[in-house]
């Protein structure tokens, strides 16, 4: 191989901790976004036998979290699901409480099998139904409890892999003695019960929706009235009432309902999703990958990558919790349609 011209120069440059971009321009601006990641799936059926153990092995009054966070190979040994997301399922047996605390990633909780567990967000009560979407925005303090007679089980997503890249989290540990922190009723959440309404006087000024919980009922309804989008799937977007805005500045959530038999049209957005299936089967195409799913899996869709969903065996709900707020809050957010 020829020797540069210009190597000395090159060698003297990184040795004084200085680059040169003729020789490397291409790298660090590449034509157009490439994920590290390919699509991924984790099969309920797989998880659930995992969940169990968990369960019999692991203490919660040992731990901060019983919960099993799903990891993507492409990101080595970190704790990652997606870019910037990560996916878990946790796990209570009955009159299990898992500890206060609060941090600054956001993250959400969406019930499952989470029948007669209870999440307390800053002094709120907010029951856990099936698919209920539970906020817990940064630095709100939540816990968890298990009031039911059977184990519970529930989906949670986190920008916690951006937050720790931009290196800016904090956390702060609750008490395990603290019995005040269960005694609340559902407080402020009373507010934001009556859709189109807002009480004057409410008093919040965060920057994340002021409603911790959406009853799934309530997502069901909508899904059944709201008309096919143009991509061909039914979406009911979870939104900040006081503005129409993501519940939070960080997380995007939403609801796309599929009719059986009917493929969406291809799409490709520059956010990373996570998929959580809230009833029915079916298969997607994202890039080259095609997977296929069922109740309660979980699958991605990485950033800039064509993907395409389909229904078998009638509808399917899905569950999509995405990292676009923070991609239009730096003006570079795209969407495109096959």
């Amino acid at each position: 191989m020829t020797r540069r011209a210009d190597a000395d120069l090159i060698a003297a440059l990184e040795a004084a901790r200085i680059h040169p971009l003729w020789d490397r321009y291409k790298k660090i601006t590449p034509v157009h976004p490439d994920a590290p990641d390919k699509a991924a799936i984790w099969r309920w059926r797989e998880i659930e036998p995992f969940a169990a153990r968990a369960a019999a092995e692991v203490g919660v009054e040992d731990v901060e979290r019983r919960a099993l966070i799903l990891c993507h190979p492409a990101f080595g040994a970190e704790t990652v699901t997606t870019t910037n997301l990560i996916a878990a399922f946790t796990v209570l047996e009955p009159g299990d409480r898992a500890v206060p605390h609060r941090h600054t990633a956001s993250a959400i909780r969406f019930a499952t099998r989470a029948e007669g567990a209870v999440t307390i967000v800053n002094g709120r009560r907010c029951a856990m139904l099936d698919g209920d979407l539970v906020l817990t925005p940064p630095m709100c303090w939540h816990g968890h409890i298990n009031e039911g007679a059977e184990r519970t089980i529930w989906f949670d997503a986190a920008n916690i892999p951006l937050v720790n890249a931009l290196h800016a989290n904090f956390f702060e540990p609750g008490s395990r003695g603290e019995n005040a922190f269960w005694e609340v009723g559902e407080g402020d959440e009373r507010l934001w019960q009556e859709t189109g309404l807002r009480a004057e006087g409410h008093g919040h000024d965060a920057s994340h929706s002021p409603r911790y919980r959406y009853p799934g009922a309530a997502t069901r309804r909508l899904l059944d009235a709201a008309p096919v989008g143009e991509d061909g799937a039914k979406t009911a977007r979870y939104v900040n009432p006081l503005d129409g805005g993501p519940v939070m500045p960080s997380l995007d959530c939403c609801a796309r309902r599929l009719a059986a038999g009917e493929p969406t049209r291809p799409r490709r957005s520059l956010c990373s999703q996570i998929c959580l299936v809230m009833s029915g089967s079916g298969r997607s195409e994202i890039g080259e990958e095609t997977v296929e799913w069922s109740r309660h899996d979980v699958f991605t869709v990485p950033q800039w990558i064509w993907a395409r969903h389909e229904a078998l065996d009638g509808d399917a709900d899905l569950f999509v919790v995405s990292d676009r707020p923070v991609r239009e809050g730096l003006d570079l957010m795209r969407d495109e349609l096959g």
